[in-house]
């Protein structure tokens, strides 16, 4: 690596690792100032305590990274006109763009981290922090739930299972109780099955001891019919191919409630399973394709407005900063406003802070070089 990228690199990291680091400590001490008495009532262990905030901060750190991003950038930049340093390196034969290198990098990276963590940590982090907030901070732990009832949309199908944990797939696809199916057509039932115990096998749910249910045309429950009661040599285990309903789809289903906490590729397979038309869902999806790469579209903004107020007073500096800063999150929840009301489509709303950041930035950037 050269001493000058190193050099770069280096004086961009120090801002934004601070940035970092304090948007981390401010949310979380003034989320103390509401919730340590409860954490205090509670009993609530230190490392729980971090748990739950590592899982709250990684819900907002989708947030956090372009805001640092933004501000190192720009304080960077600036520190490296005011003191002529860029003056100095162009005037060394230092290409501009060549210049851009190490900042645009380091933003790809922190990209790539705000996508991972949106991917893989953030929704289970976060769902388990929401449950123990739910519990008045005792426990998250899952707790098997009697009687949950899952409708399939799309086939009339309606699952109702006697105990089950819905907090996992896994614990979903196995059941601990009964597991009874009917299926309605125009509202009314007209079959079903019942098992006594049922699991999820390689794609398949499979049934134990199942027996038919019939109805009658009201929709009620026939009693069972001796004469067509279930044979003694009948199997015990028993395949329902034409039950296609996942446990990861009855899962997410029960979590709807926690959208924003879905990663996206468990979005993708909501939508195919279910026609979602909340424009809040839609927003979302469209928001977590977008939001990663707000870190590389606001450093692109930033590196020519830092060094356009370089060449000023450090307080018109710091206001260029805080007018950046507020104005690119001014029109993200605007049009997150718009979005939610129909004023607005979805998609564009998420994506357009983006483009309009990224078109101030590359007329900012013709106009120095």
């Amino acid at each position: 690596m050269r001493i000058i990228t190193f050099y770069l690199l280096k004086a961009f990291l120090k801002p934004l690792l601070l940035c970092l680091i304090s948007f981390n400590a401010i949310f979380i001490i003034f989320d103390l100032f509401g919730n340590l008495s409860n954490f205090l009532e509670a009993g609530t262990s230190i490392p729980v305590v971090l748990r739950y905030y590592a899982g709250v901060v990684s819900m907002y750190t989708q947030w956090f990274l372009p805001a640092s991003c933004l501000l190192a950038a720009l304080y960077t930049m600036w520190q490296l006109s005011h003191h002529s340093e860029l003056t100095a390196m162009r005037a060394s034969g230092i290409s501009f763009y060549l210049l851009l290198v190490p900042f645009l990098f380091a933003s790809i990276v922190m990209s790539l981290l705000s996508f991972w963590n949106s991917e893989y940590i953030a929704p289970e982090a976060s769902v388990w922090s929401e449950r123990l907030k739910e519990s008045s901070f005792t426990t998250a732990e899952p707790l098997e739930k009697k009687n949950v009832q899952f409708i399939s949309p799309g086939t009339g199908r309606n699952w109702m299972f006697a105990s089950v944990d819905t907090s996992t797939e896994d614990s979903m696809a196995r059941p601990s109780g009964s597991v009874h199916v009917s299926q309605e057509v125009d509202g009314v039932k007209v079959r079903g099955v019942h098992a006594k115990r049922a699991e999820y096998l390689d794609g398949v749910w499979w049934f134990h001891e199942p027996r038919p249910i019939e109805y009658d045309i009201d929709g009620q429950e026939l009693p069972l019919d001796s004469a067509k009661a279930t044979p003694a040599n009948a199997p015990k285990l028993v395949p329902m191919y034409e039950l296609t309903e996942s446990p990861r789809y009855m899962m997410l289903e029960h979590r709807s409630g926690y959208w924003k906490f879905f990663s996206l590729s468990d979005m993708l397979f909501y939508i195919k399973g279910r026609k979602v038309s909340d424009r809040g869902q839609w927003y979302e999806f469209w928001y977590r394709i977008a939001s990663p790469w707000a870190c590389v579209v606001i450093t692109f903004f930033a590196i020519p407005a830092g060094i356009s107020t370089g060449r000023q007073s450090v307080m018109k500096g710091v206001i260029m900063a805080l007018a950046a800063f507020f104005s690119f999150y001014a029109l993200t929840l605007a049009l997150n406003f718009f979005a939610l009301h129909g004023l607005f489509p979805a998609a564009p709303a998420a994506l357009l802070p983006n483009l309009v950041f990224l078109v101030i930035g590359a007329a900012m950037f013709r106009k120095l070089t």
